[in-house]
C-alpha cells in the first residue's frame, strides 16, 4: 500500500515530534516543524531531506537514536491519525511546509530545549552570546550572555600583502535572540546586529 503522507512531511512530522517533549504541546511541535520549515525556505528552497544532507547536525531528533523520531517516521498512516502527539506533528508538518501560519516560532530557524538549562555553561550558543527577544521567553530561568564586540573591515596594505583592520562595520552584543517559547522548548533567530556587522547569513 502506498504510503499517503509524502515523504518531506513525514520527516518534517519525526523531527518536530522527536524535537518536542512528551507532553505534546501543540505550539511547540508547530514553531519546532515551521522553524525547520523557515530554514528550509530561507536556504535557497531546500527540502527537508535536502537540508539534512547539508547540515546534519542541525536536529539531534535524526541522529538514529530519538525513539519519537524513530516511531513516528515507521508509523502507519492509521497509527499517526490516532495518536495525538504524532497527528499534531503531521498536520503542522503540513501547514509549515505550505507556510500556512501563524508561525508560532516568530520566525525562528533554530532552537532549543531542556538542555539550554542543565548544560546551560556548554551550549554554544551561551559561549556566542545571547539575548531574550522578550523576558517572557526566558521559560528555564537562565541570565543572558552578551558582551559587545565590533567588526571591522579586512583591508589589504599593498606594501605588506597583509590583512588589516580598517573602519568599523558594526557592533553586537550577542550572536542569538529568542523569537518566542512554548512548552519545554526556546526558538532562534541571529540578532540582526550581528548579522549587520559580519555579512552573515540568516539562515546559517
Amino acid at each position: 500500500m502506498t504510503d499517503a503522507i509524502d515523504k518531506e512531511v513525514r520527516l518534517l512530522a519525526a523531527i518536530a515530534y522527536g524535537e518536542a517533549s512528551i507532553a505534546n504541546d501543540s505550539q511547540e511541535i508547530g514553531g519546532i516543524a515551521f522553524a525547520v520549515a523557515n530554514r528550509c525556505r530561507a536556504w535557497g528552497g531546500k527540502t527537508v531531506t535536502e537540508l539534512r544532507a547539508a547540515d546534519n547536525d542541525y536536529a539531534y531528533a535524526w541522529n538514529g537514536s530519538n525513539d519519537r523520531f524513530n516511531r513516528l517516521m515507521r508509523a502507519s498512516e492509521g497509527e499517526i491519525e490516532h495518536d495525538k502527539g504524532m497527528k499534531l506533528a503531521a498536520d503542522w508538518a503540513r501547514k509549515a511546509l505550505a507556510n500556512d501560519g501563524p508561525d508560532p516560532s516568530n520566525g525562528a530557524y533554530w532552537w532549543d530545549g531542556l538542555d539550554f538549562k542543565t548544560r546551560y555553561e556548554t551550549r554554544p550558543k551561551v559561549r556566542n552570546g545571547f539575548k531574550w527577544g522578550d523576558p517572557a521567553h526566558n521559560i528555564f530561568g537562565v541570565p543572558e550572555r552578551r558582551w559587545m564586540r565590533i567588526a571591522r573591515w579586512n583591508i589589504v596594505n599593498r606594501k605588506t600583502g597583509k590583512i588589516v583592520d580598517g573602519a568599523e562595520r558594526g557592533r553586537y552584543d550577542s550572536v542569538w535572540v529568542s523569537t518566542a517559547a512554548h512548552g519545554s522548548t526556546v526558538f532562534w533567530q541571529h540578532n540582526p546586529d550581528y548579522l549587520k556587522a559580519t555579512g552573515g547569513k540568516a539562515y546559517r
